[in-house]
């Protein structure tokens, strides 16, 4: 089990449950239905795993089919192998592939609505007509797994109307273009619960048909929309049954179109822009960077040979766009395309704000940034743009009289370059989510309300209770969901309690600060013990109680909140305890750009504060981290 959302979505897929928005339902039920398939022979956390590299496993081959397809021969069979495993040892996908995340199922959707697309120029009229309404399908049910496979449309429509062999003089079937874009339309509309997007694409379908009297295809469209939008309704059916996970509670129709839109996370619109447009482009080229050779640089810090690595890169998909031009232009329109929209599309219409490890030092403090680095979101550009590179070390082994096989050996310097960034069994954090999760659980008093930081405390820490059934009796409290309506009404639901209205604390700034407080005063009429993470802010900890004393890596109070604000006091015995056998945080080996495990392993190390021989500067920086003041 991974940090950041990981252990949410295992503890989703176990119990078929609801994970943050947009809920992801179709990934849930193939996850679900993956771990009871492997009950017992893999458990959930490794099934879960087993299910990126299968999913990205497939994503590799249906891409090698597609190129030799088109290609054709031996130089096709070996220039669709070569591209695969250049695509798949990007490190965004690699990464991508070794943890329970939506994207490499959303990544194996996109190529398999590419392969779907390939199939509409052979064949019979009524074959190519199904494989067709396939691709359709494929694109209306993309939002019930992840709107980012809809990346890959654009790429299917052209792979789909293209002609190779022109029939009539005419290289584009336009009728095709006009019905699969009407189809994106509305599948776009569904993604984002947003009934004017939907009917924009129904529109374009209605065009479609009264320019070319295509009416029976355009209801046939209409309804492969419907069929693959109902998947959504999961969402709705299992809200109504509140499972353990049940993020947004879409048990009505507009809270099912609140989940699915993102609305709690204040979607960013395409304008204004969260940041210069120099700054995103910046983004994007630092994740470019870190594709070939990741583990030859300072981590997120870049290197000579690094950069060497990365042009070299660009200099064989070079090479591949303009042999793949010659060779099959169709398949080289859909390639370029998805390299387009994966890249250029993906960051304008995201519209990230500065990334998380840029411009400290150049930008001003109050700066927002990313939360995390949000390279995954980029991985179609990269899948792409790893395909070229194969195609074009193919053709560098041709051109020197050898044999086409001898292009795997590109395959080398991303498998070299980025082998110890990737490789998640050796890395120091392998195991870091689960301690941290198993310390703030066991060091909590028996049925304590835990209140947690964020999602790399609460999420490994839902995981051991709902899949391994440990400590069920502490209630964990996300505090950064508290500002959603859904998450006090949850809690509320789930215990009994009758919370007070928020406006009724007085020293509480903001609504997230209310609600803590009346959540804490609530379970401290109830008899709980009020517990909290190391990771929250000493100023919000001074809502929930007083008198708190560090326990091994948690704080607890010793009674209601009160004026005095108080440091806490460590207990010495404890932290000795603690000390002797808490794990220690390491860089070594640590994903790109993602030092998580180090800095929540360093919350770990709290009850150091206890234990004398600390010089000033290492207590002064961890007394900061672990908030006692």
């Amino acid at each position: 089990m991974t940090f950041w959302d990981a252990g949410e979505l295992i503890a989703a897929a176990h119990s078929l449950g609801i994970p943050h928005p947009p809920g992801t339902p179709l990934y849930v039920a193939l996850g679900h239905a993956w771990i009871d398939a492997t009950r017992g022979v893999l458990g959930a956390a490794r099934a879960m795993n087993a299910l990126s590299a299968m999913a990205t496993s497939v994503a590799g081959g249906l891409t090698a089919w597609l190129v030799a397809r088109r290609v054709g021969g031996a130089t096709g069979s070996w220039s669709g192998i070569v591209s695969a495993l250049c695509a798949g040892t990007m490190v965004s996908v690699w990464s991508n592939a070794t943890e329970t995340e939506v994207y490499a199922v959303s990544l194996v959707h996109s190529v398999a609505m590419l392969a779907s697309a390939s199939m509409t120029q052979r064949g019979s009229a009524s074959a190519q007509q199904r494989w067709l309404g396939l691709t359709a399908y494929l694109m209306a049910l993309a939002p019930a797994v992840h709107l980012s496979a809809l990346v890959a449309a654009p790429a299917a429509i052209v792979l789909a109307s293209r002609m190779d062999s022109p029939e009539d003089g005419r290289t584009w079937r336009l009728e095709r273009v006009g019905w699969l874009s009407g189809v994106l339309i509305a599948a776009a509309g569904v993604g984002r619960a947003d009934w004017r997007i939907a009917l924009a694409g129904l529109l374009v379908l209605a065009l479609v048909a009264l320019r070319g009297r295509h009416v029976r295809e355009v209801v046939y469209a209409i309804a492969l929309v419907a069929i693959g939008a109902s998947a959504l309704l999961m969402l709705l059916v299992r809200a109504r049954h509140d499972p353990s996970i049940n993020q947004g509670n879409p048990s009505t129709l507009s809270a099912l179109a609140d989940v699915v839109a993102r609305r709690q996370y204040a979607v960013a619109p395409l304008l204004p822009r969260q940041a210069p447009v120099w700054w995103q482009a910046v983004n994007v080229l630092q994740y470019v960077d870190w594709q070939i050779a990741m583990s030859w640089g300072a981590g997120l810090m870049t290197s000579p040979l690094r950069v060497l690595a990365a042009l070299a890169w660009i200099g064989l998909a070079l090479l591949g766009h303009r042999a793949l031009r010659r060779d099959a232009p169709s398949l080289h329109a859909c390639v370029v395309t998805l390299l387009v929209c994966g890249t250029i599309g993906v960051a304008a219409y995201l519209n990230l704000k500065i990334g998380a490890s840029l411009g400290w030092g150049f930008v001003s403090p109050g700066t927002i940034h990313e939360a995390r680095e949000r390279d995954y979101f980029f991985v179609l550009g990269f899948w792409a743009w790893g395909m070229l590179a194969g195609y074009g070390a193919v053709w560098v082994a041709r051109s020197r009289g050898m044999r086409p096989m001898a292009g795997l050996a590109a395959a080398l310097l991303p498998i070299a370059g980025n082998w110890t960034s990737a490789d998640r069994a050796h890395s120091a954090g392998r195991s870091a989510a689960r301690e941290v999760a198993v310390a703030l659980l066991e060091n909590s008093p028996r049925n304590a309300v835990l209140f947690l930081d964020g999602d790399n405390d609460s999420y490994p820490l839902w995981y051991l209770q709902e899949v391994e059934g440990r400590r069920r009796d502490v209630l964990p409290v996300t505090v950064p969901l508290l500002p959603a309506a859904w998450y006090p009404a949850e809690i509320a639901r789930r215990t009994g309690w009758r919370l007070e209205p928020p406006s009724s604390v007085v020293r509480a700034r903001t609504s997230m600060e209310q609600q803590m407080a009346v959540i804490a005063a609530a379970a401290r009429r109830d008899g709980r013990p009020i517990a909290a993470s190391p990771g929250i802010a000493w100023r919000e900890r001074a809502l929930l109680g007083a008198d708190w004393v560090m326990v091994g890596p948690v704080y607890i109070a010793g009674s209601a909140a009160a004026e005095d604000d108080r440091p806490a006091r460590i207990d010495s015995a404890s932290a000795v305890r603690w000390l002797a056998r808490a794990p220690v945080p390491g860089h070594a080996g640590t994903p790109p750009g993602d030092d998580v495990g180090w800095a929540m392993l360093s919350l770990l190390q709290c009850p150091r504060l206890a234990v004398a021989g600390l010089d000033s500067a290492r207590r002064d920086s961890l007394e900061l981290r672990c908030n006692l003041r």
